[in-house]
């Protein structure tokens, strides 16, 4: 856009600003305590069918088997 004079010096700041802020937002959200992993299984059914009950406990399972392996320092409790 620069090349064919599209965007005048205006626009190209407007642009660096707006990266500006949406990499700010980015750093704030990464710093943010992820949710809990129980949370992948409860907001999508009213009543949680038995496959992601299954899911759900096997990840819990899972979780408390290895998961020295996991960052989950990083997530809320």
């Amino acid at each position: 856009l620069g090349h064919r004079g599209w965007w005048d010096e205006q626009e190209w700041e407007w642009r660096k600003s707006s990266r500006k802020m949406v990499l700010e937002a980015f750093e704030q959200a990464e710093r943010e305590p992820k949710p809990p992993p129980r949370l992948l299984f409860s907001d999508v059914y009213l009543e949680m069918p038995p496959r992601l009950r299954r899911q759900r406990q096997e990840l819990q399972r899972h979780l408390e088997t290895y998961g020295e392996h996991y960052p989950l320092q990083h997530f809320q409790k």
